[in-house]
């Protein structure tokens, strides 16, 4: 029942690229990490958009144990693919739960863009000279979280 074990391939956006390779480099935030900080936010909120063009890929295996959780989390309060724990082992299942994910994560990122990270974001890339995209990420989430509890 842990398909997240099963090496599934997740694509980040295109679009987006950008910002996970910068978050990576410069600050050590993993792929997965950001991934479903990104799904969250965009589960949160209701937000999901639909990747254009695929950009850089990672492992479903690359997810810590609670970042496991709340995927599954996001899945099971999903209005749609939620219903139905059985499904959980179904192969059409996961590839729908996969592209979920990815659409939350698409919506997620941008609202990062537009509430966080404003107009250090060119369209293209971070600003390179600024140093604390960490603590507004996590002052999003904290101002958010308080606002109305996931």
């Amino acid at each position: 029942m842990d398909f997240l074990m099963d090496q599934i391939l997740f694509y980040t956006s295109e679009k987006y690229e950008e910002v996970y390779i910068h978050l990576n480099t410069k600050f050590d935030v993993k792929y997965q990490d950001l991934f479903s900080i990104c799904a969250s936010i965009g589960f949160k909120n209701n937000r999901r958009s639909p990747i254009e063009t695929r950009g850089r890929e990672f492992r479903s295996n690359y997810f810590n144990t609670s970042q496991r959780a709340t995927i599954y989390s996001i899945l099971l309060g999903d209005p749609e693919l939620g219903k139905n724990i059985e499904q959980f082992d179904d192969n059409e299942f996961r590839r729908q739960a996969r592209k979920r994910l990815e659409e939350y994560a698409e919506g997620g990122m941008e609202i990062l863009i537009s509430e966080v990270f404003g107009n250090r974001w060119d369209g293209n890339k971070l600003d390179p000279n600024y140093s604390e995209y960490e603590i507004d990420i996590l002052g999003y989430i904290y101002s958010d979280a308080q606002a109305i509890p996931f």
